[in-house]
């Protein structure tokens, strides 16, 4: 009798075992510096970030309410911070989106090209600098075909708008594709985290007359944030 009354408990023990670990969100497996600084970006603990950054530090055995408290000192006072620090956040953002963007490329059949760098001083850039931050190469069939990526992502949209570059990156990135004849594309991810974005576009340099558009218009190129990228070189379409 003791032996089915201890087979009886283990049993329902694995199944609260197997159901707490179902109940563990994906926010879990994300890292919750990155959610922290990514809060710090634009000055403001919204409530969506404040419950992404209470369930990874659950999750993670940081105790919440310190940590949130802490948070919301260091926001009050961030105006006093250093402007370079800000400009840090928002580079490793950019950085860690256009690597995920890389990762998208199948290296059996993209060849990463250049790989272009940020980095100015007094006014003084590389020529590359001016350029879309990637260009790929596509081999296929003993042919190759040439095309440029330039990464944005965006913490979240401005309203129904969504701003993916200022007017003269747009204008300049036009003319990267008119005088280079490589065609060139916007990969626009929005929301989540830089490394998992909620959604991806990806957008034709001659789409738009302007870099803001309202969301509707840039639903016919949505695409899978899982998936990996395709170039149809002969319709000159990157999906």
């Amino acid at each position: 009798m003791l032996g089915f009354f201890l087979i009886i408990g283990g049993g329902i023990m694995l199944t609260a075992g197997i159901l707490m670990v179902a109940q563990v969100p994906k926010a879990s497996g994300q890292n919750l510096e990155d959610a922290i600084a990514l809060a710090m970006v634009d000055g403001q603990l919204t409530p969506k970030e404040e419950s992404m950054i209470r369930e990874l530090a659950k999750h993670q055995g940081v105790e919440v309410d310190p940590l949130i408290e802490k948070l919301r000192a260091d926001l009050a006072t961030s105006s006093e911070e250093s402007e370079t620090t800000l400009v840090d956040i928002q580079q490793k953002a950019g950085l860690d989106f256009e690597k995920y963007v890389v990762k998208k490329f199948d290296k059996e059949y993209f060849t990463l090209k250049q790989w272009a760098g940020d980095k100015y001083t007094e006014g003084r850039y590389a020529e590359t600098t001016q350029q879309p931050d990637l260009q790929l190469e596509l081999r296929l069939k003993g042919n190759s075909y040439a095309l440029a990526v330039e990464c944005k992502w965006r913490k979240q949209t401005e309203g129904d708008f969504i701003r993916f570059a200022k007017d003269e990156q747009w204008k300049r990135y036009q003319e990267f594709q008119d005088t280079s004849g490589t065609p060139t594309f916007i990969a626009l991810g929005v929301g989540g985290l830089p490394y998992s974005p909620d959604a991806l576009y990806v957008i034709p340099v001659e789409a738009f007359r302007k870099p803001i558009q309202h969301k509707a218009n840039l639903q016919k190129y949505w695409k899978s944030p899982e998936s990996n990228f395709f170039f149809d070189a002969e319709k000159v379409v990157l999906r």
